[in-house]
Order: structure tokens, then C-alpha cells, then sequence
């Protein structure tokens, strides 16, 4: 080797060594902050939490949990589970499992293997054990490959506990609202053709279902009659876009996600007759609000340094004027599913 490569040689690792502690020394200003955070694990045994009363279901990591006096677990572990709904006495819940198959479809003329995608809606005890398919997603199986499958979403039960909204996406950008028998798996009702709906909540009375409406674009709350008879909007003097709706057990209000024009969420309440709007969060980071069984609080999800939680509110005189007690976290930044709101039953 010639002195001039030693040169060289030497002149190359100062400059790595000078590209290296500048780098470190930069990487703060480039890395946006938080982007190395590890993911928190997912608990995978019970965990404690601040007591609330009844029952709780809410989605972590694709799987639904449930939390009952002062603790949090799992109740499916498969990681594909989502959109769970109990039943008024928190006996039952159920929710969408997303499955997939082996098939084929058709692209560009040409027949190309292809996985399927479909969802079962599945009942299960809160308590964990067995579980039941109530709907199938996988209507048929073809022996060609081109099978016939259903996209379920949203499942919820009525408030007598025989009934099971769903909305089913039927192609072409739509979702159609449907009635099924709970305990047959039969289809009673057909409540929507070519609409684009979402998110069903059942009134207390069982005859009307609030749905997220998308039709005209945006998102409104739609009252929908159980018997199929009207669609009516829900009236809303909040300024933004408003989706997730879920009733008081009274009947009176509807707790909402109100998307704000200037961006961000918060959860509000809407007076189902007046219209009368009160905001429940105002800190542009929490969504999916639900009731409590005996109405005097809501459950909903919050984000906090880019990790969603599951917390409980006490309204106190809040619907009446007043204020609401603070906010209880009731998780542990596990990093809860944020596309579904919880659901709280007794």
C-alpha cells in the first residue's frame, strides 16, 4: 500500500467519523419525536383498572376484551376480532371476525388466484369459552374458486336481546342496513337498498336504529324505523360532521363523534327531539362515545401521545347544564383498536 492510499484511507474515516457525530447530533431535529417508541405488548393476562359499574367491551390489538369489576381480558386471541356488542344485561356479546379463503377472481379478463376476504359475525359469552358463528360470511363455497362472500359490520343487538343489526356491504360503495334473528341466524329485515350506512345503535324502545350515514358524502346520523317504514336525519346544531351515534337508555339523547371542520374529534350529546347539542370533550383527541346502562355516564376513547385509551366519564349535571366529573382512564396505554367504539351494558 502507498503512502498516497494511507492518506486517503485515513481522510475517509475522519470524514465518517465526522458524518456519524453529526448525524447523531441531528437525527432529533429529522426523527419526529415518538417515531422510535416501542409498541406497547398486549396484555395477555388480566389486568386491573379503576372499577366501573357493569360491563364494558372495547377492541385492543383485534381482539375483544372485557372489563368487569376493576379488570380488563381478553376473551378471543386470534387477532382478527372487532366491533363488539353487548347484550343489555352484559350477559353476550357479539362482534366481526374478519376470515379469508383461497379463491379466485377475474382481472382484466384473465382468471388469477386470488384470498377472499369475508366477515362472520360471532356470539360469544362475556365471560369467555364457546363461541358461535351467528352469520356466516362465507355464503358459498364454489368449488371453481369464485365463492360468494359478505363483508358484516357493526353487528348490534336490540334491546330485548333477540334482534341483530348489521350493515352488509352489498358493492358499488353501498352498505345496506339488515334485521337478523339472533338466535336462527334468519334475516328478517332488509332496511336500506343502495344507501351507505354505518354503525347501528339501537333505540331503547327496539323501533328505531341511529346509523352513520355516508349517501350524500358526508357523514350524518340517520334515524332508521325498525319496521322499515322512514328514514328521518337526526337534527344537529353542532358546526362539523357527525358519526358513531349511540342512545341514552332513556331514549332522550344520543351520544355522537363530532368531527370538527377545523379538524380533530370530540365526543358530543344531542337532545334526539330539540337538537339541543352539549359537548362532552372539547380536547380534539377523543371519539366513540357510548352509554352506560344506567345512563349517567359514557365511555369513549382518547388519544394521548399517539397511544388510544378507554376511559369512563361521570356526567353529573352535564346534559342539564352543568358539568361533567373528570374523565377516568381505565386502561393502561395497551393501545386500544380506535376504529370501534366500546359498548357497556350492566
Amino acid at each position: 500500500m502507498t503512502r498516497r492510499d494511507l492518506l486517503f484511507g485515513a481522510i475517509a474515516v475522519a470524514l465518517l467519523i465526522g458524518y456519524s457525530v453529526v448525524a447523531s447530533q441531528a437525527a432529533p431535529l429529522i426523527v419526529p419525536a415518538g417515531t422510535l417508541t416501542p409498541t406497547p405488548p398486549r396484555p395477555t393476562a388480566t389486568v386491573e383498572a379503576p372499577r366501573v359499574s357493569g360491563t364494558i367491551a372495547f377492541t385492543l390489538r383485534g381482539d375483544v376484551y372485557i372489563l368487569h369489576e376493576g379488570k380488563y381480558f381478553s376473551i378471543t386471541s386470534e387477532g382478527r376480532s372487532t366491533e363488539p356488542s353487548l347484550s343489555p344485561d352484559g350477559r353476550t356479546v357479539v362482534f366481526a371476525r374478519t376470515e379469508q379463503i383461497d379463491g379466485k377472481r377475474e382481472v382484466d379478463g384473465q382468471v388469477v388466484p386470488a384470498l377472499v376476504r369475508y366477515t362472520n359475525i360471532v356470539k360469544k359469552d362475556a365471560s369467555g369459552g364457546p363461541e358461535t358463528i351467528v352469520l356466516d360470511g362465507l355464503r358459498i363455497r364454489a368449488a371453481s374458486g369464485f365463492h360468494v362472500v359478505a363483508w358484516q359490520n357493526g353487528p348490534a343487538i336490540s334491546p330485548d336481546g333477540k334482534r341483530l343489526a348489521i350493515v352488509t356491504d352489498a358493492g358499488e360503495g353501498s352498505s345496506d342496513l339488515e334485521v337478523y334473528d339472533l338466535a336462527t341466524g334468519k334475516r328478517l329485515s332488509l332496511l336500506s337498498q343502495g344507501s351507505n350506512l354505518a354503525d347501528p345503535a339501537w333505540s331503547p324502545d327496539g323501533k328505531t336504529i341511529a346509523v352513520t350515514s355516508y349517501t350524500l358524502g358526508a357523514p350524518r346520523i340517520l334515524l332508521v324505523a325498525a319496521d322499515g317504514t322512514k328514514a328521518d336525519p337526526q337534527k344537529v346544531s353542532a358546526d362539523g360532521e357527525y358519526y358513531r351515534p349511540s342512545y341514552s337508555p332513556d331514549g332522550v339523547w344520543i351520544v355522537y363523534t363530532l368531527r370538527h371542520p377545523r379538524g380533530g374529534n370530540d365526543v358530543h350529546a344531542v337532545e334526539v327531539k330539540t337538537g339541543r347539542d352539549v359537548a362532552l370533550t372539547d380536547d380534539g383527541h377523543s371519539w366513540n362515545g357510548a352509554f352506560s346502562s344506567d345512563g349517567g355516564s359514557i365511555a369513549y376513547l382518547h388519544e394521548s401521545g399517539g397511544v388510544i385509551d378507554l376511559y369512563a366519564m361521570d356526567l353529573g349535571a352535564a346534559l342539564s347544564g352543568g358539568q361533567a366529573k373528570a374523565p377516568v382512564k381505565l386502561t393502561r396505554g395497551d393501545g386500544v383498536d380506535g376504529e370501534t367504539r366500546p359498548s357497556w351494558g350492566k
